[in-house]
C-alpha cells in the first residue's frame, strides 16, 4: 500500500491544490455575481453553465488527451484555467461570466479526466477501493479549505480571484514534474440510457434529482447565505459544514445500505435533505448555529445519494457493466444538473432566498415518493448478490478504474468519459 500511494502522490497533491483553486472560485463568482446584482436568473445560467461545460468536457477529454498525452493536456487546462479565473476579476459583465463559467466546466472535466485516468493506471487491484477513499477525501478537503478564501478581505476585489489563479496554476507543477510513465490513453464509450433505465429506474431517477438539487445548491448555496444577511465569512463556514457533513456521513451511509436494502436507504437520506432543506428555508436566519446544523445534516443527507444510486444500479448490473452504468450515471447527473441551478433561481426569484431550499426540498419529497414507490414493486437482490458500496463524486468516468467492483479488465478503459 505505501508504494501504491508513494506512486500517486504527486497527482493527489494536484488534486488537493487543484480543488483549493476551483472550490474557491465556484463559491466565490456566486457571491460577487450576487454582490454586483446579476440577479437569480444569471447565476442559475452561470450554474447550468458549468456543467453544459463538463459534460462537453467529458466527451472531448479522450481525443484531447489523445493528441496532446496526459502531461501536456494538463498543463494547457491549467494555463487556459488559470487564465479564465483572472478574467472573471476582470471583466464584469454577465454575459461573458456564463461563458467563463462553461469554459472551466470543460477544462476541470479534462482535468479530472487526466488525473483519475493516471491514479487508475499506477493502483493495483488490492488497493483500489483505498485509494479511491483517499481521492474522495482529498477532494472534499481541497473543496472545504477553498471556502475559507471567503474569510480574506473584500471578495469584490482582485485578490481571491488571483489566489484561485495561483492555487489552479500551481497544481501543474507536481504533475509536470512527475517521472511516471503516462496511462494509456482514454478512450470513449456508448451511452445506453434506455438500458439504464430499464436497469434500475429508482436509480435512473434518483441520479436525475442528485444533479437537479446538487447543482442548484453548489451554485446558489453561497448566494443564499449572502443575501440572507451573512457576511462572507460566514458564507465560507456554511460551504465548508455542508462538505463535514458530506464525509461525516459518506462511509456509514453505505456501511448500512450493505446491510439493507439501499433503496430504504436513499428513502431515509432524501427524508432527511427533506426536512434540512425545509429548516435551511425556514429557520436560516434565526442564528448561525440553526444554519450550521442544518447545513451539516444537509450535506449528510444529500451528498451520499449520488454514490447510492450508483451501487444501488452495479446490484442489478453485470460485472462488466460498472464502467458502462457508471457513465450513464455521470450524463444524467450533469443534465440534471444543467436545468437544476435555472429551476432554483426561478425558485429564488418566486419565493425569496429561501426559494432555493423549498425547490430541493420539492425535488427530495419526489424522490421520495418515487423511491417508495418502487420499494413495492420489485425486490431488493439478496445480500449475497449484491457488489460492495463505494463512496463516489460525479467528476469523470475515470474514477471508475478505482473502484473495486470494476472488473480488472476494465482499467485500462475505465479512464473513459462520456
Amino acid at each position: 500500500m505505501r508504494s501504491t500511494i508513494a506512486s500517486v502522490t504527486a497527482l493527489l497533491i494536484s488534486v488537493f491544490v487543484l480543488l483549493v483553486g476551483n472550490g474557491l472560485q465556484n463559491t466565490l463568482v456566486s457571491v460577487r455575481g450576487n454582490d454586483a446584482g446579476f440577479g437569480a436568473l444569471i447565476l442559475g445560467l452561470m450554474g447550468s453553465g458549468y456543467f453544459v461545460g463538463m459534460t462537453i468536457g467529458c466527451l472531448a477529454a479522450p481525443a484531447v488527451i489523445r493528441r496532446a498525452g496526459h502531461i501536456r493536456t494538463f498543463a494547457a487546462c491549467t494555463a487556459i484555467a488559470t487564465v479564465t479565473s483572472l478574467l472573471h476579476a476582470l471583466i464584469l459583465q454577465p454575459e461573458t461570466w456564463i461563458a467563463l463559467r462553461i469554459a472551466t466546466g470543460m477544462l476541470f472535466a479534462v482535468l479530472y479526466a487526466v488525473i483519475e485516468s493516471w491514479l487508475n493506471d499506477k493502483t493495483t487491484n488490492e488497493f483500489r477501493g483505498r485509494v479511491l477513499s483517499i481521492y474522495l477525501i482529498i477532494n472534499y478537503g481541497g473543496t472545504a479549505v477553498g471556502q475559507q478564501g471567503l474569510v480574506l478581505p473584500d471578495p469584490n476585489g482582485f485578490l481571491l480571484f488571483a489566489i484561485c489563479a495561483i492555487a489552479v496554476s500551481l497544481s501543474a507543477v507536481p504533475v509536470s514534474m512527475t517521472r511516471s510513465v503516462s496511462p494509456p490513453v482514454p478512450e470513449a464509450l456508448r451511452i445506453r440510457p434506455r438500458w439504464l433505465y430499464e436497469l434500475s429506474p429508482a436509480a435512473f431517477i434518483g441520479c436525475f434529482a442528485v444533479g437537479l438539487v446538487n447543482a442548484s445548491f453548489w451554485t446558489l448555496g453561497p448566494v443564499f447565505i449572502a443575501q440572507a444577511g451573512y457576511p462572507p465569512a460566514t458564507v465560507a463556514n456554511f460551504m465548508s459544514t455542508v462538505i463535514v457533513g458530506a464525509v461525516v456521513a459518506i462511509w456509514p451511509v453505505g456501511f448500512l445500505s450493505d446491510r439493507v436494502d439501499r433503496r430504504l436507504v436513499m428513502l431515509g437520506s432524501a427524508a432527511i435533505s427533506l426536512i434540512a432543506s425545509l429548516a435551511l428555508a425556514a429557520f436560516a436566519t434565526v442564528s448561525p448555529i440553526w444554519l450550521y446544523t442544518a447545513g451539516f445534516l444537509f450535506g449528510a443527507a444529500t451528498m451520499p445519494i449520488y454514490s447510492l444510486v450508483i451501487s444501488h444500479a452495479n446490484d442489478h448490473a453485470g460485472p462488466g457493466d460498472v464502467v458502462a452504468v457508471a457513465t450513464g450515471m455521470l450524463l444524467l447527473y450533469c443534465v440534471g444538473a444543467m436545468i437544476g441551478p435555472l429551476l432554483g433561481s426561478g425558485a429564488m426569484g418566486a419565493f425569496g432566498p429561501g426559494g432555493l431550499f423549498i425547490y430541493t426540498a420539492f425535488i427530495q419529497l419526489l424522490l421520495c415518493g418515487i423511491t417508495a414507490l418502487r420499494l413495492t414493486q420489485r425486490a431488493a437482490p439478496p445480500i449475497e448478490d449484491r457488489e460492495a458500496y463505494m463512496p463516489m463524486r460525479p467528476t469523470t468516468t475515470a474514477v471508475v478504474g478505482l473502484d473495486p467492483r470494476a472488473p480488472a479488465d476494465d482499467e485500462t478503459d475505465a479512464g473513459a468519459a462520456i
